[in-house]
C-alpha cells in the first residue's frame, strides 16, 4: 500500500506514516509493505483525498480535511474556537455521538482513519503588534485559507480576513498584502515567519490535527487479520507522533523567541471566545451538526 502525503518529509503527519510503515512491516513479516511518498506528488490535501476516494491510492496522512471534504457537516472540531484543548478534541472525536461523522466519511468519501487524532499544535497569532484581546485584530489584513467556517468566523472577531495560499504566505507577509497569520507554531518556524513578523501572541483558537486515513474498498478486501493489524499499529503509530507533537511544541515557541519574535503569552483568550461566539453559533445553526453546548459536553 501506498501513503500519500502533500506535507514534507519531517512533518508530523509523515512521520506518523513512516512509524506506520516502520511497525507494519516488521509485525507482519512482510506480508504488509508500505510506501510513503510525501511532499505533493499526488497534489494538494484535497486533490490527495479524491484520489484516496477513487482508490487511485491506498492512504493518505492529512489534517481533518477529509472531514470538510467529505462530512463537511461535523467539521466543527476544526475551526477556530469551538474546542478549547486536545483532551476535548479527543473526548468529542471519540464519542459515540461523533460515530456518525466517521460513518459519513466512510460512505462519501470511501476512507476512514486508523488511528487517533494526531495532534499537530495549537494555532496561534503572528503580527507585527502584540495582540492580546479582540480589539487588537480589528480590521488587520489576517491571511487564511479558502475555509469558509475559518473566514466567517474571523470576520465575527473583527478581522479582515485575505486568501492567501500557504506556499505565498512568506511573500505575502513580506510584501504587506497581508498583516498577520495565524498558524501552529511547526507552521511559522518552517515558513521563517520570524523574518516577516515581531510577534507571536498565543491565542490558542484552534487544536490542529490529522491523521493516517485508508481507501474503505481495499481495507475490506483485507482479511479479518489484517484489518485488526491495521487498525492496531495504526494506533499504536498516531498515538505516538501526537506525543512527539506535544514534546516538541513548546521548543518550537522557544526557538521563536531566540529567533527574535516576541512571544505574547498574555492572551485574553476568554474575550476572543466571547467575539467569535455570535459567527460559532450561527454556523452550528446554519451548516453543522449537533449544538455547541452537546458538542462541549461530549
Amino acid at each position: 500500500m501506498t501513503i500519500a502525503s502533500t506535507f514534507e518529509p519531517g512533518h508530523i503527519l509523515v512521520q506518523a506514516a513512516e512509524n506506520f510503515k516502520e511497525q507494519i512491516e516488521e509485525e507482519s513479516d512482510g506480508d504488509v509493505s508500505v510506501e510513503i511518498s510525501p511532499g505533493g506528488s499526488y497534489g494538494s490535501e484535497d486533490e490527495i483525498g479524491e484520489v484516496v476516494s477513487e482508490g487511485g491510492v491506498e492512504a493518505h496522512a492529512a489534517g481533518s480535511f477529509p472531514y470538510y471534504q467529505f462530512a463537511p457537516e461535523y467539521w466543527f472540531f476544526g475551526c477556530p474556537f469551538v474546542l478549547s484543548d486536545y483532551d476535548q478534541l479527543l473526548s468529542v472525536l471519540e464519542s459515540d455521538e461523533m460515530q456518525e461523522a466517521h460513518d459519513t466519511l466512510i460512505e462519501n468519501g470511501d476512507q476512514r482513519p486508523i488511528g487517533q487524532q494526531i495532534y499537530r499544535g495549537a494555532r496561534h497569532f503572528t503580527s507585527n503588534t502584540p495582540v492580546q484581546t479582540p480589539d487588537d485584530v480589528s480590521g488587520l489584513d489576517l491571511r487564511l485559507p479558502e475555509l469558509e467556517p475559518w473566514v466567517q468566523t474571523w470576520e465575527g472577531v473583527g478581522a479582515s480576513p485575505t486568501p492567501v495560499a500557504l506556499d505565498e504566505l512568506y511573500s505575502a507577509l513580506e510584501q504587506g498584502v497581508v498583516d498577520a497569520s495565524e498558524g501552529g507554531a511547526e507552521q511559522i518556524s518552517s515558513f521563517n515567519l520570524f523574518e516577516v513578523q515581531s510577534h507571536l501572541s498565543l491565542t490558542g483558537h484552534l487544536i490542529a490535527n490529522g491523521n493516517i486515513y485508508i481507501n474503505e474498498q481495499f481495507y475490506q478486501e483485507l482479511d479479518e487479520s489484517q484489518q485488526d493489524m491495521i487498525m492496531e499499529v495504526g494506533q499504536e503509530a498516531t498515538q505516538s507522533a501526537a506525543q512527539t507533537s506535544q514534546d516538541r511544541e513548546q521548543e518550537l515557541i522557544d526557538e521563536l523567541g531566540n529567533q527574535g519574535m516576541e512571544i505574547v503569552e498574555d492572551v485574553d483568550t476568554a474575550a476572543f471566545q466571547e467575539a467569535a461566539a455570535p459567527a460559532v453559533e450561527q454556523l452550528f445553526e446554519s451548516t453543522w451538526a449537533f449544538d455547541l453546548e452537546t458538542v462541549r459536553n461530549m
